[in-house]
């Protein structure tokens, strides 16, 4: 069997020799972050449609 070869405690990887810790389980407020990402998301490009869209034939257009 081969052996580890010896690597000095300056180069070793702390990481690899700490436990895993278990997955955490998925909040149930996840679906609160998910729906305000895509509100905010639904709102810019709103937002960059009427700044693209000259706003006198969008008004004239609704009849404002």
């Amino acid at each position: 069997m081969a052996e580890k070869p010896f690597i000095a405690a300056r180069l070793r990887n702390p990481a690899e020799e700490a436990p895993a810790k278990p997955a955490k389980a998925k909040s149930k407020t996840d679906w609160i972050g998910g729906a305000c990402a895509i509100l905010a998301f639904l709102v810019a490009c709103v937002t960059a449609f009427l700044l693209y869209s000259e706003w006198d034939q969008l008004t004239r257009y609704l009849g404002a």
